[in-house]
């Protein structure tokens, strides 16, 4: 009986170890998931990175490093020309004139625009098995806290003056938490501002005011506008807080038997445009540049992070912008805090945006045709350029594909996978269309070589000085984008079967997720 008894214990311990090896080899062999670090510049143009523009007045040699690492995109568009229509695409795959907000931007002390219960990319991942976090700008708004016995219209969005956003400024307590911010968009870790050329001045670390305490001031001395600041708030120290608190939690999580997903959206080349003193006068495109600089090496030094740590390797970077650059249009120059010294290319012979035309807001390339560079040395061969058109949307549905998980059809209506043109395994447009949005809400959309827009003006708030703005005869434009990238001939009248085909088109996904199509 004893001896029955130990074969049997000694068949089960057997079994146990075969059990134990086989999972451990599974392991093994199963895929490992890529860490991803999403870096997001804030208005920084197309010209304004040196390996997108050779006539560049700003020297980008980290970035250029990770495009010749990677693989640089020509054809990546922001999926509007301005700042909260754009994050708000980028976080949920979906064109945020989807939303309740159809033009514009959140304003100062703006309630959430994302929607309760909607998916983002963030929660997508932190399912998945990912850590997630964002260390940057949010600017999509957030539910403040609001003093007892006051009450504040939470359904309007944007659309307000100065003086208005002050009033309900007396009715936010800032001692008590925010809410309905990134930890509700499914992020673990958050750590910054939330506009920075706007009160409240003051850092904000998982939805609560961080820092010195708030006083209130009638103009701050950077931006010009009244309103909540921590007592010694420096713009020019934005920047080196916002990439320690990044590289710390690099650090921390590269520790970690999970993955991570870092969004690390930036407030710079924004106004006010701040660069810290080490780079003042480095560039040849005054503060600006000097700041487009400062960034730069701070990507450069969070390379090098990845590589200390050896999990550069099976890491995608990728570096983009959220719109084009205001610099051509000089509309802050009396103010150097706020556009350096004026007009890039006026005084200084710099085209931010380089050939497009149109500045950010403006429904024209210049206005959301951005950089777009993605680094993986695991998957991504070094040195490969791709001008597919890809739209900043992509990024939902790209982690899915890298990850190889389903969307969930209620989700992410606009994005599409663009892996396969990351790992090589297709040269050939992953998307047929993309639709552009202007800050006044006019839209545009190109397939193939053609771009319809459905106004006869630049869609745009802001006015370039260096070039008048055209309002054509025509009730819309249409240009040919592989031959005239800049958009100086409008088409309109010469092809009509192709503006009603894109008319049509364009009519068509306003009313239909374009990724059902």
């Amino acid at each position: 009986m004893k001896n029955q008894l130990s074969s049997c214990l000694k068949i089960a311990l057997a079994s146990l170890l075969l059990l134990s090896s086989l999972y451990a080899n599974a392991q093994k062999q199963a895929p490992q998931k890529p860490n991803i670090i999403y870096i997001l510049a804030d208005d920084l143009g197309y010209g304004d990175v040196s390996c997108y523009n050779p006539q560049s007045k700003i020297s980008t040699p980290n970035i250029d490093k990770l495009a010749a690492g990677g693989m640089k995109f020509t054809n990546a568009h922001s999926a509007s020309s301005v700042c909260t229509p754009s994050r708000y695409s980028i976080m949920t795959g979906r064109y945020s004139w989807r939303s309740k907000m159809k033009f514009g931007v959140l304003w100062t002390y703006d309630w959430p625009l994302i929607e309760q219960g909607r998916l983002t990319v963030g929660q997508f991942l932190k399912n998945n098995g990912y850590n997630t976090a964002i260390i940057g700008k949010w600017h999509l708004g957030w539910s403040w806290p609001v003093k007892q016995g006051e009450q504040i219209d939470t359904l309007r969005l944007g659309g307000r003056n100065m003086e208005q956003s002050l009033a309900r400024e007396q009715k936010i307590d800032l001692s008590q938490p925010l809410k309905g911010g990134p930890l509700s968009c499914g992020f673990d870790y958050q750590y910054g501002i939330d506009i920075p050329s706007l009160p409240p001045f003051c850092f904000i670390e998982n939805g609560k005011v961080v820092g010195p305490q708030l006083t209130k001031v009638s103009k701050d001395d950077e931006g010009g506008f009244p309103g909540y600041i921590q007592e010694g708030w420096r713009s020019d120290e934005i920047m080196p807080s916002l990439m320690g608190k990044a590289m710390d939690f690099v650090n921390e999580k590269a520790k970690s038997d999970k993955p991570f997903f870092l969004y690390l959206p930036l407030a710079i080349p924004h106004h006010p445009i701040a660069p810290g003193k080490a780079y003042l006068g480095k560039s040849k495109m005054g503060s600006y540049g000097d700041a487009v600089q400062e960034m730069d090496d701070y990507v450069g030094r969070l390379m090098q992070l990845l590589k200390q740590l050896n999990i550069d390797k099976n890491t995608l970077v990728i570096f983009t912008s959220d719109n084009g650059s205001i610099m051509d249009a000089g509309s802050f120059s009396t103010n150097p805090a706020w556009g350096a010294t004026g007009a890039g290319l006026k005084l200084f012979g710099h085209q931010s945006n380089k050939n497009f035309r149109g500045i950010k807001g403006d429904i024209y390339e210049g206005g959301h045709r951005v950089p777009f560079i993605a680094h993986w040395p695991k998957k991504i061969k070094p040195g490969k350029t791709s001008d597919a058109a890809i739209s900043l949307t992509d990024l939902f549905a790209t982690c899915a594909g890298i990850i190889n998980k389903p969307l969930p059809n209620s989700s992410a209506d606009d994005s599409f996978d663009i892996s396969p043109l990351l790992t090589g395994k297709t040269k050939l447009p992953v998307r047929q269309s993309i639709i552009f949005h202007s800050s006044k809400g006019t839209f545009a959309i190109e397939q193939g070589d053609w771009k319809y827009i459905e106004s006869n003006g630049s869609g745009g708030t802001l006015k370039n000085p260096l070039v008048r703005d055209t309002v054509y005869a025509t009730p819309g434009q249409l240009y040919n984008i592989k031959n005239d990238p800049g958009e100086t001939e409008n088409l309109y009248s010469s092809y009509p079967a192709i503006v009603k085909h894109l008319n049509d088109l364009l009519a068509r996904q306003k009313t239909t997720g374009t990724r059902k199509q």
